[in-house]
């Protein structure tokens, strides 16, 4: 029986729980090599080891340049190239009401959640241009990139940016054979969410 995905590697940010954990097992069901990119690496590697497949976890942080050019080298090195990103990574930051919000954490919800995505994205391009080889990406938005509420301000700035992300790497990407898409779920109670509300 053959996967949808067999012979392609698949790299997934924010891996070790949540939507990225359910995006990496669902991958590596389907024939992927996968590569487990979180900040948490010992969460990665127990990903990793639940799947028994093909895999490799990556302790990195997407917000740092060098970090991300690591986890593209590692996944290159182990597995000789990528075909699929899913750059899921990603912060909810404060709950407080917008006079109550630090500059520090507004800084923090926008590196993780639009540098990080931002240098995912320019990683994934320049890695398919090196293989000289079609590819896909898909960016993890959110329903708060649609719309707004009176919480969670940094979030929804960021989200709403990773939809701008989407849009102009989509029509770069399109004459290239590299199909970038956004994926924009609703409230998903992983452990990102509850440790977020309390």
């Amino acid at each position: 029986m053959t996967g949808r995905f067999d012979g392609l590697v698949a790299v997934v940010t924010g891996a070790g729980s949540g939507i990225g954990r359910a995006s990496a097992t669902r991958l590596a069901a389907n024939g992927a090599s996968v590569v487990l990119v979180d900040i948490d690496g010992a969460a990665a590697q127990a990903v990793a080891e639940s799947l028994g497949a093909d895999v490799l976890a990556v302790e990195a942080d997407v917000s740092e340049e060098q970090q991300v050019q690591a986890y593209v080298d590692a996944a290159t090195e182990r597995f000789g190239r990528i075909d699929l990103h899913h750059l899921n990574a990603g912060v909810f930051g404060s709950f407080a009401a917008i006079p109550d919000i630090s500059v520090e954490d507004f800084d923090r919800v926008m590196a993780v959640n639009v540098r990080g995505q931002f240098l995912g994205l320019r990683a994934a391009f320049r890695r398919y241009a090196q293989q000289r080889s079609r590819g896909a990406v898909v960016l993890t938005a959110s329903i708060a990139s649609l719309t707004g509420s009176a919480d969670l301000l940094a979030y929804q700035t960021s989200k709403h940016a990773d939809v701008g992300l989407v849009h102009g790497a989509a029509v770069y990407g399109g004459p290239l054979g590299i199909r970038v898409n956004g994926v924009a779920p609703g409230i998903v109670p992983t452990a990102l969410f509850a440790a977020a509300a309390t």
